[in-house]
């Protein structure tokens, strides 16, 4: 898990450092998880599949991300590990397909609420052996 909080006037801004985009989304998930829950550890309990598509791999993170925050809202469902994804270049753009392993979180009391995911500072770079995202929680 690579991730670290950078300093940001109100907000949290995370950036993600990874070897694979795959490998990003799910630590940038993780990251979402330690911002809403910080070090509460939660039950792998209840599993669950995902799946997103959008045009580019900015708006790729933000749906995917605002996947978590509807969970949570509408199931009140947190995740407890680290997602597997999977990332595929489509015609239209890109899909994600993702399994995630949580708990009810109405059985935990969270220490942040997150209000949105934003295109704030949001910034997707690859190199051949690296993954950098970057990216701004409305809090």
């Amino acid at each position: 898990m690579a991730f670290k909080f950078l300093p940001h006037t109100g907000d949290v801004k995370i950036e993600v450092e990874e070897r694979t985009l795959n490998k990003a989304f799910s630590t940038a998930a993780l990251a979402l998880k330690e911002v809403i829950a910080e070090q509460i550890l939660v039950a792998p309990r209840i599993k669950k599949e995902i799946s997103v598509s959008s045009e580019n791999k900015e708006s790729l993170l933000y749906d995917f991300l605002e996947q978590f925050l509807y969970l949570l809202d509408t199931e009140s469902f947190v995740i407890s590990k680290a997602p597997l994804v999977k990332i595929e270049k489509t015609e239209e753009g890109f899909k994600l397909d993702a399994k995630l392993i949580g708990d009810n979180g109405k059985k935990y009391i969270f220490t942040n609420d997150v209000k949105a995911i934003t295109y704030n500072e949001m910034k997707i770079s690859e190199s051949e052996d690296k993954c950098v995202i970057t990216f701004v929680l409305d809090v």
